[in-house]
């Protein structure tokens, strides 16, 4: 089931997180004829690109391994689980070299990564971390997370924001954010190191 989908610059290419079987998938955009595919995390959701590299949110975070304690996750799929609630236990961000044969590499972040927005010049992927009320941020040049913006009004605040949908303005300093279970758009002043919460803006049921 295709999720995400982005379009190289050029119109020619298209790239779709495929959710059930964990792949990431690159078309001929005027054909649709598979050209490559790439084995990534657990149920990705959405896709960016980024210079020659493509990210990828996944719910269910990294694949597990032999010494993984897993639960079920859809057909035929399993993913890593905390031993206590044994519910998903990490998201990611699985990042992919376009121009390269090298292995995607994952970048561990807050839980159920979702919705991804890159700036405008392309130097930050900013990722939504919906089960976590959290952002991370990645700096294209090194693929690290420099810092993660808190979507609650307050730190302390037990109930949930839940973002799950990303924009940025032109200028690639406001960030909006769709805080689902507030019902409400949030407004960041995106300044990677010192991002700040604005304020929200009451809107309908669950934004997306």
């Amino acid at each position: 089931i295709p999720a995400g989908l982005a379009l190289s610059r050029d119109g020619k290419r298209l790239y779709a997180a495929l959710n059930l079987s964990n792949r990431l998938i690159e078309m001929d955009a005027l054909t649709g004829k598979v050209l490559r595919m790439w084995d990534i995390g657990v149920e990705p959701y959405g896709v960016v690109l980024a210079g020659r590299k493509a990210y990828v949110s996944n719910w269910g975070g990294r694949r597990p391994d032999a010494q993984s304690l897993t639960g079920p996750a859809g057909r035929g799929t399993r993913v890593r689980v905390d031993p206590v609630r044994f519910v998903a236990s990490e998201g990611s961000v699985s990042v992919v070299r376009l121009d390269s044969s090298e292995k995607p590499t994952e970048i561990l972040t807050g839980l159920h990564a979702c919705a991804l927005a890159v700036t405008p010049n392309a130097r930050y992927v900013v990722v939504a971390n919906a089960a976590s009320d959290a952002l991370s941020v990645i700096d294209t040049r090194t693929d690290k997370i420099i810092e993660t913006i808190c979507m609650r009004q307050s730190p302390g605040d037990l109930f949930g924001a839940q973002p799950n949908a990303l924009a940025f303005d032109k200028s690639g300093k406001a960030l909006f954010v769709c805080n689902g279970t507030q019902n409400a758009v949030a407004v960041v002043k995106f300044d990677p190191g010192q991002s700040k919460l604005r304020g929200l803006i009451p809107v309908g049921w669950f934004p997306g």
